[in-house]
């Protein structure tokens, strides 16, 4: 399930970078969030059986908290981010990319700071590799 579940978030991350640069021009992008929102909440319920949930339903619904507000708030941001990004001219090979970078940098600080994860000379240095790489990358002549 190690792998797997890597599998799983890469497709649905470049799926969801692909069709997001598809939403058309000309509709709102909070309408066009709401309807995206709308369509996993259905999607959620048809997979709902394939997570059984032990000691029944109503039990993982008392567990909501806080921290699912903040997700969707963080979720609403990205949504919207990206939509504005690509409409406003970024090109899919390059805006997750660059986007991407700079939330790991984030990731390992907040990581090292917060949560106390420690990293290697080997991680320091690919950090910095990844920012030569969006300065290339983002680079125009």
């Amino acid at each position: 399930m190690f792998t797997l579940s890597a599998i799983i978030a890469v497709v649905g991350a470049v799926s969801y970078q692909f069709f997001v640069k598809r939403v058309p021009a000309g509709i709102n992008p909070i309408v066009s969030i709401i309807g995206l929102y709308i369509a996993a909440l259905v999607l959620s319920f048809f997979l709902l059986p394939l997570f059984p949930a032990e000691g029944g339903l109503l039990k993982h619904f008392r567990q909501l908290s806080w921290v699912q507000l903040a997700m969707a708030a963080a979720v609403c941001l990205m949504e919207v981010g990206f939509l504005l990004m690509y409409r406003y001219g970024w090109n899919l090979s390059t805006g997750n990319l660059v986007t991407g970078v700079f939330i790991n940098i984030i990731l390992v600080a907040l990581g090292v700071v917060l949560l106390r994860e420690k990293i290697s000379v080997i991680n320091a240095i690919g950090i910095v590799i990844s920012i030569l790489g969006v300065a290339l990358i983002s680079y125009r002549s």
